[in-house]
């Protein structure tokens, strides 16, 4: 058994040593639940500011105490929605959209190292640890693949069925990508049939740049992935 593999295996056991449940969270400061980080989630900060006790709203950190530590991160997502996704972008070590064993992998590679910067450091402890794989687990499979979203638009263009076709597109192309399916609706299957592979060019956090050839190969046309607020993978240009 290769090292990665051992170490892969030894993290898997340990979920069962820790766990799945440890002293840190990954914080979400939307503390009124209203999907929006704003000042109706400061009043409840600042309500317990400089509080002690197990449990306070806004002691995001887990320490017991609301302080400049847990203003920081409420700082951070300052009006910005907050998703079920945005909380566990830090745990998407490889960037593709997904929590999933390629992420783990990574992980495993630093499991018990101390340091500063440690990928899978979740709670910048410097130590990965079992607090950092709580947050692993609790955002496993969150998130989609742009192959994924490719696959299932090209179920629904078989069938063919417009209206579950377009939801796999970001919401700007929504509607320019009805009236152009809806256009061409007796052209969809043929459309499904003849796509081909998908094979990347550029990626980064937000954006991801594919091209997807005909089922002949022959020829190679653009396909543009942005994520949305959920983490999910949208097409944006196909």
């Amino acid at each position: 058994m290769s090292n990665l593999k051992t170490i892969i295996f030894a993290v898997i056991f340990y979920l069962s040593v820790c766990g799945l449940v440890s002293a840190y969270d990954v914080p979400n400061p939307n503390l009124n639940n209203d999907d929006i980080v704003d000042f109706a989630d400061f009043g409840i900060l600042a309500i317990n500011w400089l509080q002690t006790g197990a449990g306070l709203a806004g002691d995001f950190d887990d320490n017991d105490t609301i302080d400049a530590e847990d203003l920081l991160v409420f700082s951070w997502y300052w009006l910005t929605e907050y998703s079920e996704y945005q909380r566990c972008q830090d745990a998407d070590l490889d960037n593709d959209g997904i929590i999933a064993f390629e992420d783990l992998a990574i992980f495993a590679q630093n499991w018990l190292m101390t340091g500063e910067g440690l990928a899978g450091d979740f709670d910048t402890s410097d130590l990965v640890d079992c607090d950092d794989l709580s947050v692993i687990t609790d955002c496993w499979l969150k998130g989609t693949r742009p192959e994924e979203v490719i696959d299932s638009l090209k179920d629904a263009l078989a069938i063919p069925d417009v209206e579950k076709a377009i939801t796999y597109f970001i919401d700007f192309a929504v509607d320019d990508y009805r009236t152009i399916f809806n256009e061409n609706i007796d052209k969809l299957q043929n459309l499904a049939n003849n796509m081909g592979d998908l094979s990347l060019e550029y990626r980064d956090r937000d954006i991801a740049v594919y091209e997807i050839s005909n089922a002949a190969h022959t020829k190679f046309y653009p396909v543009v992935f942005v994520l949305d607020d959920d983490g999910s993978w949208k097409i944006a240009t196909f």
